[in-house]
């Protein structure tokens, strides 16, 4: 949440459509999230000065994670709703098989955001960079990746599969729809 258009948790300038601080990382736009106390509770200039720089350098040793979860989080919107397309094309609305595959989808989307999320957090919850919070941030980009890639194939084989117009033909899709299970159960045997 933004305080006259400044970041409560560095001071940072903000545009009115900011969500997350462009400085600091933080998320604004939830009422119930307190300022980082580190910074809000020092009372000499020079400590305020140098907490200001820990936070700075913590925006900037976890910005490429932040960036990396952004631009997945976009890379698979762009995926899931082209393959809600094409097994719209495959698979008339009322058929049974349309409704099972776009169930699976919805799952994985769940599991995809969730995983996201998590990782957004381990960032915005870290007041200071360390190599365990990287290496769980690097275990969760690589979880996104696979789903990512797992959503890429199905979108390649529904492409073929339509082209090719192989409507009895759904062992390929079938066989992808159980790969992202067992990716996403994976996922959840680490929760």
């Amino acid at each position: 949440m933004a305080k006259d258009n400044f970041c409560i948790y560095c001071g940072f300038k903000l545009f009115p459509e900011d969500h997350f601080c462009p400085n600091c990382g933080k998320k604004l736009d939830e009422a119930d999230v307190k300022p980082n106390n580190t910074f809000n509770t020092t009372t000499s200039n020079t400590t305020s000065t140098t907490t200001t720089t820990t936070s700075n350098t913590t925006s900037k040793n976890y910005s490429y994670y932040k960036k990396q979860v952004e631009e997945l989080k976009k890379t698979y919107e762009t995926k899931e709703e082209k393959v809600l397309e094409l097994l719209e094309k495959k698979f008339p609305n009322g058929q049974m098989t349309y409704g099972r595959f776009r169930g699976e989808v919805d799952v994985c989307r769940v599991n995809f955001f969730k995983e996201a999320e998590s990782a957004e957090n381990m960032i915005n919850l870290s007041d200071e960079y360390s190599e365990k919070i990287a290496e769980a941030l690097k275990e969760k980009i690589s979880t996104l990746q696979s789903i990512v890639a797992k959503m890429n194939d199905l979108q390649s084989e529904l492409i073929i599969s339509i082209s090719n117009g192989d409507d009895g033909s759904n062992e390929e899709i079938d066989n992808l729809i159980k790969e992202m299970n067992d990716l996403i159960d994976s996922v959840k045997d680490y929760d």
